[in-house]
């Protein structure tokens, strides 16, 4: 009797992207970036003297005025996001269906993860365009040239990981409750009150769903360029070997 070959990781990819088809995830990503890179616009739109006047780089300056609301649509986009996907898996039983294949049970999780990571630097990419945009366009002295664009796109990195382990963590929860309002119901919740949180306060700081809204330019000041990477590349891990783990540990019990 042969063995049905296990279904491996770049396998699995395809799969979830289908799943993912009908349910509203690639247009959500595509209008929020859109969405959270138009506060900018709005912004130098209606009040430019208030920016252009000030002294330093026009990038820290525009991501200072504006990076804390975009950050907030990120993680209200991650919520989203990790609640869709994981509705989809335990809507009809989904779930228990998907345990009957030759699948392991930690890849749907990696799988998912891999979606909600590659859809962060979607939206964080178009976010920082509208920055470079608005600096290129509003800031006379500003010129984008090579050192420019490794600016922007070091900035769009560091934002990113800064925005990694929310999307993790909150997609551990949205695999541990089958009810989609209750996982929901969580995030909010989270996203809300370490928002009330004291900002400069370095543990706090150190928290998901409060790291999205630290930008490069603290971290430089405060010289602690490495220590927020170093912490957000500790936290992702964790929750990726959380949220790997979590699925055999349920097939086991189940």
């Amino acid at each position: 009797m042969t063995q049905t070959p296990t279904i491996g990781f770049f396998r699995m990819l395809p799969l979830e992207c289908k799943k993912l088809k009908r349910t509203g995830c690639l247009p959500a990503v595509v209008l929020c970036g859109l969405f959270a890179a138009a506060f900018p616009l709005a912004n130098m739109l209606v009040r430019p003297e208030a920016f252009t006047t000030l002294p330093g780089d026009p990038l820290s300056i525009l991501a200072d005025a504006n990076w804390q609301m975009i950050a907030m649509l990120n993680i209200l986009l991650s919520i989203c996001l990790c609640c869709i996907m994981y509705h989809t898996e335990f809507a009809d039983r989904g779930i228990q269906k998907s345990e009957t294949l030759p699948v392991k049970a930690h890849l749907l999780f990696l799988g998912k993860g891999t979606i909600l990571a590659v859809s962060g630097i979607v939206v964080i990419l178009t976010e920082c365009a509208a920055l470079g945009f608005c600096a290129l366009h509003w800031f006379p002295a500003y010129t984008f040239d090579s050192s420019a664009a490794f600016a922007l796109l070091k900035f769009a990195g560091f934002q990113w990981l800064m925005l990694l382990p929310t999307m993790l963590l909150m997609l551990c929860i949205a695999s541990i409750c089958s009810n989609m309002w209750t996982s929901l119901g969580i995030g909010i919740i989270l996203t809300f009150t370490i928002y009330v949180f004291p900002q400069k306060n370095l543990l706090l700081g150190l928290l998901p769903f409060s790291t999205p809204y630290h930008l490069l330019s603290e971290s430089v000041s405060a010289d602690q360029t490495l220590l927020y990477p170093a912490a957000c590349a500790a936290e992702t891990i964790l929750f990726a070997l959380c949220g790997a783990i979590y699925p055999s540990i349920r097939r086991y019990h189940s």
